[in-house]
């Protein structure tokens, strides 16, 4: 989606066709009030990127759907339980939800009643800052202190912190969360000390909303205050016993911004862990790629360290890939603490160009061997030959160490 203009002009005409939708009359229904809701708000009034659009409306989801098909609109019925129609307009998505009331919560779910009420609708609402609404033509709807909260960087919860928790064990890491992506303003200790009360209710979530909310978080420009906080009242210890305790992913954060390596949430959750098992992954219900790449990047072997040779350190990345072997150095350093010879291992891993060994199976073939593991071990050893001599050897010369050899 391309990023809106800050004129409320401009939303009216981006977003034409679906709001005209919503608003049109159609047989025994009035035109209604349509608003923009969420997270699109709060990033107009911080001046950031607008990212999915959520659009609130009083009307039903039958009368929406019915809207939106009257207009020549695709909707789809994705969360028809809690009243939320996605709509499709030239590329874009739109999420619109039925304002609505909580009936009953069960720390995770939330039973709902469909209301023509916004400010109702704005208490159920998590934070402050994501409690705001703002009609097309840039009337902005503030129940709760939003847009001074949103100026302020504090992420505050609608109404009493401990209430709001026990609705939804998620918004204690959607706290944190928000608090690495928006916060300049220290969390209020009433808030805290809920969220000490009720951590231990973060076991009834599932394993991949943990995950979802820590990539978020991770992947924050610098989240290494927020996780010392989550530390501290506990958080961290419910979802992630393993974690080490300590300044590395504050270091590592540091030398990530000394590299061209960019902020990545799977190098920064390896940096907390002693090691990398399956137990883990599968516990955190990974996908295959992140498994596989945590596995590699926690590997016990090659050990890389900053008096690793020049020679090894090539293996390495020849072996593992630049993009492994660099995390691996980041990780290991922030781990080790402050020898400046890792800058120059990192150096030399960002110079590094990938290389072809130069011969194939078929190469040793030729020499009459027959095939079986000796061919593979063969070829094993010349390659090895070929990268202690800082893969200089042509493929000729190559072949005349593999005929030795043979």
């Amino acid at each position: 989606m391309q990023p809106l203009s800050r004129q409320p002009a401009s939303w009216m005409a981006a977003h034409g066709r679906v709001l005209a939708a919503l608003g049109a009359p159609i047989v025994g229904v009035r035109e209604r009030d349509v608003r923009f809701v969420g997270g699109i708000v709060r990033n107009w009034l911080l001046g950031e990127p607008l990212g999915d659009v959520d659009i609130a409306t009083p009307d039903t989801p039958d009368v929406v759907m019915e809207r939106l098909k009257s207009a020549g609109l695709k909707a789809v019925p994705t969360g028809l339980d809690h009243g939320t129609i996605t709509a499709v307009d030239g590329g874009l998505t739109y999420e619109i939800t039925t304002l609505r009331r909580d009936t009953a919560c069960d720390g995770r779910h939330a039973a709902v009643e469909f209301t023509d009420d916004w400010a109702e609708d704005a208490r159920r609402r998590d934070f402050t800052i994501n409690a705001m609404s703002l009609a097309p033509d840039g009337t902005l709807f503030d129940y709760h202190g939003g847009a001074e909260d949103a100026a302020a960087g504090k992420v505050r919860f609608v109404g009493n912190a401990a209430d709001r928790i026990q609705e939804d064990y998620l918004r204690i890491l959607r706290l944190f969360r928000f608090q690495a992506r928006y916060g300049r303003s220290d969390i209020d200790n009433a808030t805290l000390d809920a969220v000490r009360a009720h951590a231990k209710g973060l076991a009834r979530l599932s394993a991949e909303r943990i995950t979802q909310e820590l990539a978020k978080l991770l992947a924050a420009k610098n989240p290494a205050p927020v996780v010392a906080v989550m530390t501290t009242t506990g958080v961290i210890g419910e979802i992630l016993p393993e974690e080490q305790p300590g300044p590395a992913l504050t270091r590592l954060i540091a030398r990530e911004h000394e590299t061209p390596a960019p902020a990545d949430w799977l190098r920064r959750f390896a940096v907390l862990l002693p090691e990398a098992t399956a137990a883990i992954a599968a516990r955190w219900k990974l996908s295959n790629a992140d498994a596989q790449r945590l596995a590699a990047l926690l590997a016990p072997d090659p050990v890389l360290g900053p008096a690793t040779s020049v020679t090894n350190l090539n293996r390495a990345l020849y072996h593992l890939g630049q993009g492994v072997v660099i995390d691996r150095l980041l990780i290991a350093w922030a781990k080790d603490g402050d020898d400046p010879a890792w800058k120059q291992q990192l150096a030399r891993a960002n110079a590094w160009t990938d290389k072809t060994f130069p011969l194939s199976g078929g190469d040793v073939l030729k020499l009459g061997l027959a095939p079986g593991p000796q061919v593979g071990e063969l070829l094993r050893a010349v390659e090895d030959w070929w990268i202690e001599g800082g893969f200089a050897a042509d493929r000729d010369a190559a072949l005349a160490e593999l005929a030795r050899r043979a």
